[in-house]
């Protein structure tokens, strides 16, 4: 892969992290992007947030996500977990010239809202 190739995707993975980790802020449900449990609100930044969403691209043009959050408790957790996995995907398509292929969920933890 040439440098250019290279970089070019590096910045549809920085792209695609950024419209991801949005998305999810705006889902019902989810306190936070995050592969600690218990965190609340906390998108960390720089490295970390890496750590929480982790983006794979193929060179037909498709992204797999993989994201972890944490759940209000109360919230139905497959529901919830079925409109983040919506939200992203219709979000980065309409964002980028990638198709998502998955988007892989891990809930780091159950978080009670004060």
């Amino acid at each position: 892969m040439s440098q250019d190739n290279y970089q070019a995707r590096e910045t549809y993975v920085n792209i695609i992290t950024s419209v991801a980790g949005s998305a999810a802020s705006q889902v019902d449900g989810i306190a936070s992007v995050s592969y600690e449990a218990g965190l609340t609100r906390t998108k960390k930044l720089g490295k970390n947030r890496n750590n929480a969403i982790t983006v794979e691209l193929y060179d037909d043009m498709t992204a797999i996500i993989d994201v972890s959050v944490n759940v209000y408790y109360g919230h139905v957790i497959p529901r919830v977990i079925a409109g983040l996995q919506e939200k992203i995907k219709t979000e980065v398509e309409r964002a980028t010239s990638y198709k998502v292929k998955a988007i892989n969920v891990t809930v780091a933890g159950v978080v009670y809202s004060n």
